[in-house]
């Protein structure tokens, strides 16, 4: 029976904490309809507390949804409720919900009813409205999304398994039948047929025998699989006008590797993103003017990026280009030096570009260094501070042109991919199906096997006093602070700017997911640079990286976050090696 039909069969529900066992249904009705007596905790076979969560309703319109909406106790059989808790940047979760008419099967009809639950948008941040929205559109059958960013049937995931988490509850009783991490979707469907059996007293269906594509994977597996081909250009930026010019990619290459832009004269883009190092430098945290705190990450397919540094500080190329020149471990330049710089070296091939520079010759109006919060910054006109730093942004959108030229060689996954089932040895591929079985295309999905999100994973710091780095909380201030934005003064399309989102808990201690196209090719690791290899990598990821009582990482490591046996670490190794990243001519 549908809600709309149950809705002129009883009367609204009712909530009572402290009610006693009611009856469901008198002939057909009832005198009350109170929600069932539940207990705090979570367990299987229980009644499911009466959360409430903000959403959306079946039309997409915002509302408030409680799970007492759900409750049916005068209908002549129980139906599913099939409770999914995904998370925006989930790669297993937005296939899950793609396919979610299929998952449902077409023979069960009516016998379920869903309600979607987000822990976090794409970014990992708490779900907003508009990310509630977009997770909706993504469904091929949309209906009740709402926002869990305490993941409240986290307690029902004992053995830690990857996202999307469903939980199924009759209907009639809401009592929890079943709950499990991401499955296959014979696995889904054989779950679904099975309590609606037992629920309806008949004869449980046979389990459907599943799909396997070279003897190992299923076809959800499979299609992500094919989803991790080779990265072809990098997604457009309307922020950089001159982002896919062949004239400011050549400017900026000049840029990249030009060392007078530091006042030593010894520091370049390319001290730190070495192209015989995969744009890497190799080392456990960077070095420049002085010694930073974090591994430098490889630039090669930066231009795939929503976001920049591990903090996501920058969210496009040009505004990171721009970060580096003003840090005093980095560069220890300054907008004015720089200018001065491009003036003296690249004049010509600048104003080219982007049109006549203003009259740095003139050292009484341009400073030969300075930056904003110094005396001979503030000494200038503001006319003559706009000009310079429009030069400034300049050099870094040129970077960013060069930067997006960059391409990786395919390797032999992709080789894989194109149908060559020889390309990977019997150990490889039994990595490859562990990097599904553990959990792992739950954040590392795509061409780039990442999901360009911050997460809390507590991976031991690189600051040199040993004290824990805060990250995404940090990042998100400064970026929020930047005056070089997506959606800023500076950006030529400030309409494609990243949604605003404050700096919050869950963001202490969290960090981007790095890319692992090009892992093999880039130790050390983590953004403390302080893992030596592969193995250290996989093994610290699988206990849910440093316990909570050490001091070196901050915040609290993300529930969804698996757990790996020493059986997967040793499988996922072989496969990790193999994912290189080449610089292509």
């Amino acid at each position: 029976m549908a809600l709309v039909g149950l809705a002129a069969a009883c009367k609204p529900v009712l909530t009572e904490a402290d009610a006693g066992p009611r009856p469901l249904c008198v002939n057909g009705q009832s005198a009350d309809r109170l929600y069932p007596r539940a207990e705090p905790a979570f367990a299987l076979l229980a009644t499911v507390p009466d959360l409430t969560f903000d959403g959306l309703d079946e039309q997409g319109q915002p509302a408030r949804i409680a799970l007492h909406d759900f409750y049916e106790p005068c209908a002549a059989r129980s139906r599913l409720l099939v409770i999914r808790t995904s998370a925006a940047w989930c790669g297993t979760c937005r296939w899950d919900v793609a396919h979610t008419s299929e998952l449902a099967g077409a023979d069960l009809g009516e016998r379920l009813v869903w309600l979607e639950l987000v822990v976090a948008g794409e970014d990992g941040s708490p779900p907003t409205r508009p990310a509630l929205e977009r997770w909706r559109a993504r469904s091929d059958r949309p209906g009740r999304v709402a926002a869990d960013p305490s993941f409240s049937f986290g307690p029902l995931d004992t053995l830690r398994e990857s996202l999307p988490f469903t939980v199924l509850v009759d209907t009639r009783t809401m009592t929890i039948r079943a709950a499990s991490g991401s499955s296959s979707p014979e696995a889904f469907a054989s779950s679904l047929g099975t309590e609606l059996a037992d629920l309806d007293a008949r004869p449980r269906p046979s389990a459907p025998t599943p799909e396997r594509f070279d003897g190992l994977f299923g076809r959800k597996e499979w299609e992500l699989l094919h989803q991790m081909g080779p990265p072809g250009a990098p997604p457009a930026d309307p922020t950089n006008a001159w982002a896919d010019d062949p004239a400011a990619a050549a400017l900026g290459r000049q840029l990249f590797f030009d060392p007078s832009l530091s006042p030593s004269g010894t520091i370049s883009c390319a001290s730190c993103h070495d192209p015989a190092k995969h744009f890497a430098d190799g080392r456990p945290t960077s070095q420049g003017a002085g010694v930073g705190s974090r591994n430098a990450p490889s630039l090669l397919l930066a231009a795939h990026r929503r976001w920049q540094f591990w903090d996501g500080r920058a969210d496009s190329l040009w505004s990171q280009a721009l970060g580096p020149f003003e840090n005093p471990v980095e560069f220890g330049s300054s907008r004015l030096f720089v200018a001065h710089a491009v003036f003296d070296r690249h004049r010509a091939a600048f104003e080219a570009v982007f049109g006549a520079m203003p009259a740095l010759g003139d050292l009484a109006r341009f400073p030969a260094a300075g930056m904003p919060g110094d005396a001979a910054w503030s000494a200038m006109t503001a006319a003559d501070q706009q000009s310079v730093t429009r030069v400034f942004v300049n050099v870094g959108k040129a970077i960013a042109a060069y930067e997006r030229t960059l391409r990786a060689r395919p390797n032999r996954l992709d080789a894989y991919l194109a149908g060559d089932l020889t390309a990977l040895s019997a150990t490889e591929k039994k990595g490859l199906q562990t990097f599904f079985v553990a959990g792992c295309a739950q954040c590392h999905w795509g061409p780039n096997l990442t999901d360009d999100a911050f997460h809390v994973v507590r991976f031991p710091t690189g600051q040199p006093d040993g004290q824990a780095d805060r990250g995404r909380v940090d990042g998100l201030a400064a970026w929020l602070d930047s005056d070089f934005g997506a959606s800023g003064a500076f950006s030529d399309d400030p309409d494609a700017g990243a949604e605003r989102a404050a700096p919050g808990p869950s963001m202490l201690g969290a960090f981007k997911t790095p890319p692992l196209r090009g892992v093999a090719d880039t130790a050390p690791y983590g953004h403390g640079g302080t893992l030596a290899t592969l193995h250290d990598v996989a093994a610290l990821y699988g206990t849910a990286g440093l316990q909570p009582d050490d001091a070196r990482a901050l915040g609290q490591t993300e529930p969804w976050v698996t757990r790996f046996t020493a059986g997967h670490v040793d499988a996922l190794v072989p496969f990790l090696e193999l994912l290189s990243a080449d610089v292509a001519p």
